[in-house]
């Protein structure tokens, strides 16, 4: 069966159309619904996500221990961008052990990047680097993480390599140290006190504890005499030879007599703050 159309019907679809066609054609090319095909469009702004390798993280890995507390330098493998050549920047990040965000490279021009505030004492750090090109980043690296030390020892005074001393007995061994340290007060004199004591840990060696009196000094919670170490059988050895603050200390060994047990600490390690 053939079923007539409406005229009226007709009428409106052809006004329809009509408008359709006068609207397209009235847009303005300066503002289109879609962007144009065009050389200059597809140069205008990069891709939210850089086309480029993730960089591969190098030094510290695995928890390696910094030697200081500040001056750590992070290093990774550089990116590769994936198809045009570009001269790549990077961003690293650090992050503390309760996986908040410490410190923020900004961008560097190579995959190397050195921290120079000082980082927490006894902590674990992770950190994690990407490539970045005007305002589009590529994907983060793995993550590398690395430990500090203790804080070091409040002591500013030159302190040489006196762990060579190790092997030296008696007043060699003093001498050695002293020479090491260079010791100019009381103070200094303790210094070379607790490095004898932890050289001769092995052996038994440890610090006396004094109450009271000239030449003590506070140090890990005990008051300790500057001058003298003990051992763990009581044994007392006078280490400096001191003529008191500002006077002509000098290093040796004598012998001191026995004390009470209670007085004896084993040997703490000297760069304990």
């Amino acid at each position: 069966m053939i079923r007539r159309l409406n005229p009226a019907a007709l009428g409106v679809g052809a006004a329809v159309l009509s408008a359709a066609l006068s609207l397209q054609a009235c847009s303005s090319s300066s503002a289109p619904l879609a962007p144009a095909a065009s050389s200059s469009a597809a140069t205008a702004v990069p891709d939210a996500s850089l086309k480029a390798t993730a960089p591969v993280p190098q030094s510290p890995l695995n928890d390696a221990r910094s030697a200081s507390l500040a001056g750590m330098v992070l290093v990774a493998a550089a990116s590769t961008s994936l198809y045009t050549p570009l001269t790549l920047q990077y961003r690293f990040q650090v992050f503390n052990d309760a996986g908040t965000l410490a410190l923020d490279s900004g961008l560097m021009t190579q995959p190397r990047f050195t921290i120079t505030t000082t980082l927490t004492p006894v902590s674990r750090y992770t950190w994690r680097v990407r490539a970045e090109y005007q305002g589009s980043a590529g994907p983060w690296s793995t993550t590398g993480s690395f430990t500090t030390p203790l804080q070091p020892p409040a002591y500013n005074r030159p302190i040489g390599d006196w762990q060579r001393c190790a092997g030296l007995h008696a007043s060699s061994l003093v001498e050695c140290v002293w020479d090491k340290v260079q010791p100019t007060d009381s103070v200094s004199d303790f210094e070379v006190t607790k490095r004898v004591a932890w050289l001769l840990r092995g052996e038994g060696g440890g610090l006396l504890i004094k109450n009271g009196g000239e030449n003590i000094v506070q140090w890990a919670g005990y008051s300790f005499s500057v001058s003298r170490m003990c051992f763990a059988d009581g044994h007392i050895f006078k280490i400096i030879g001191d003529a008191g603050p500002g006077g002509a200390n000098t290093p040796g060994f004598a012998d001191n007599d026995f004390v009470d047990l209670s007085l004896f600490v084993p040997a703490i390690d000297p760069n304990t703050p």
